[in-house]
This record gives structure tokens, sequence and C-alpha cells, in this order.
């Protein structure tokens, strides 16, 4: 599958597809950090982005990235392990969640337990670069406050900003569940959805699996980022696609309309 640059809709078997997503993260990291320095990347949380973070962690092969039509810098990172394995620039990437479960890191729900299990212990990313949401308090409403005023900080983007202002995140990474709720934002949950100045919220999704208080990231911070990207589990692909054809407005994930331009859809098909 040559040229991935302008595709919408992509699929392929999971470990097919884990690369090509993979791949198009790669390409847009190094394109953010030749034009402002640093790449903000949001990483989804549950179990269908696992595949990707592994092939991030491990790298994708300069030839294949070539393949699919995405020129490297000069100055792309190789791996320690294989110099034929092109890595994200770590050191200039910044990881966020856009969504968290409220428990303890350590706990088997964390999403960013997850991340740091599959992605995180295996890369050299600075410490300081990590931006997990914060789950330390007893209330998940508090935690959703200090997580957007540390985001507030980071963008120089004041509360008390006379207009709502947004950040503009590199790229962000959505799942998307059966009932098409996506990051933490769950079908009539009307509150969170039709949320318009905070960024950050917490919901205490009850029907939800685990049926835990949450923290996420709002709607229109999403869709202020430069590039939006879901990943699919196969069992999900009729959905994904008619959500992609705009049949379901009224679903969260059909609500992810970018100001940049319409989602990448990665599907990871269980026949291909």
């Amino acid at each position: 599958m040559a040229d991935l640059r302008n595709k919408r809709w992509l699929s392929g078997s999971e470990l097919q597809t884990a690369r090509h997503a993979a791949a198009f993260i790669t390409d847009r990291a190094y394109r953010a950090v030749t034009s402002r320095g640093r790449f903000t990347l949001v990483l989804a949380g549950g179990s269908t982005p696992i595949p990707l973070y592994a092939m991030l962690a491990r790298g994708i092969p300069s030839d294949f990235m070539s393949h699919l039509g995405f020129a490297l810098p000069s100055q792309a990172r190789r791996s320690p392990v294989d110099p034929e394995l092109v890595t994200l620039p770590w050191r200039d990437t910044l990881l966020f969640q856009g969504d968290e479960r409220h428990v303890p890191w350590t706990n088997p729900d964390s999403n960013y337990g997850r991340a740091r299990e599959h992605l995180i212990r295996h890369i050299c990313i600075p410490p300081q670069n990590l931006m997990p949401m914060p789950v330390g308090e007893k209330c998940a409403a508090e935690d959703a406050r200090r997580y957007e005023k540390q985001l507030r900080s980071l963008f120089r983007m004041p509360e008390d900003a006379p207009q709502k202002e947004f950040p503009a995140f590199d790229l962000v990474i959505l799942g998307l569940g059966d009932d098409g709720h996506t990051a933490s934002l769950f079908p009539g949950d009307r509150e969170a959805l039709a949320e318009t100045r905070r960024w950050v919220v917490a919901v205490d999704a009850p029907g939800a699996n685990p049926p835990l208080p949450r923290l996420t990231l709002t709607l229109p911070v999403i869709n202020h980022a430069e590039t939006v990207m879901f990943m699919v589990p196969g069992k999900r692909i009729g959905l994904a696609r008619s959500i992609m054809e705009g049949k379901h407005p009224d679903l969260p994930a059909g609500m992810v309309k970018p100001v940049n331009g319409a989602p990448v859809w990665f599907a990871a098909d269980t026949g291909a």
C-alpha cells in the first residue's frame, strides 16, 4: 500500500494497521519538530492501541516509510538496536493522555499504566516530557482541573483569557467503543458533550467497562488538534465506516470534526 499521505481510511491485519499507523505518526512527528521544535502527541487508552505502542517503541523500517511516501529528514533518529529502524524524536516529543480511568497508575485498568508498560518504559524520553493525567485526588473533578491547569500553563493560555481558546496538539489518537464513545466521551452525557470552554472534564461513566469515574479531554480540544486519528479493532469496522460516512453525527465519535480536516481511520480488519 504505497503513498499513505492523503488517505483517510486504511485497513489491514492488526500488524499491518499498527505499522501503517506508526509510520503515519512518525512522519507527523518529524514534520512538527522541523516546523515548531516539538511534537505533542495525545495517547489513547484501552487495549486497541497496544500493538501501535509496541511498534512505536521498536521503530519503523526506513524503507517502509519510503514505500508509504514519507520523506524522512536527514536527522531522523535511528534505533540503537537496529540502525535500519527509525524512531520518533522522543527528546522533542511530549506525551499526553486523551482520557484516564480515575485509578492509580499501578491499577490494571489505568490507561497510563498500559502506555507505560507497552511504550514508555521502552523508549528514551525525558521524564519532564511525560504529561499523564493526575489521579491523586479523591475527587476526579479536582484532578481534571489540575490537568487543565497544567495544559494551560504549557500552552500559555490562561484560564481567564477573554476568548474561548484551545490548545493545538500535533496529533491526537482516539479509540472507538461499541456504543460510539471515544476518549471518555459517552453517548447521553449531554454535559460533557456540550462543553465549550473546559479543556478537561470528569465523567462518572456508570455504564462504561469498567464503570469507573474518568477524566477526558473535551471535544473542542480534540477538534482543534492538527491531526486526529482513530484506531479501530476489526469488530467495529462497520460502525467506524458509518461514522466516517457521517451517518451517526449524534454519537461522540461522530462529533469529532477537526477544524484542520477529517480524521484518519486505521482499522484492523480481522479478515485481512
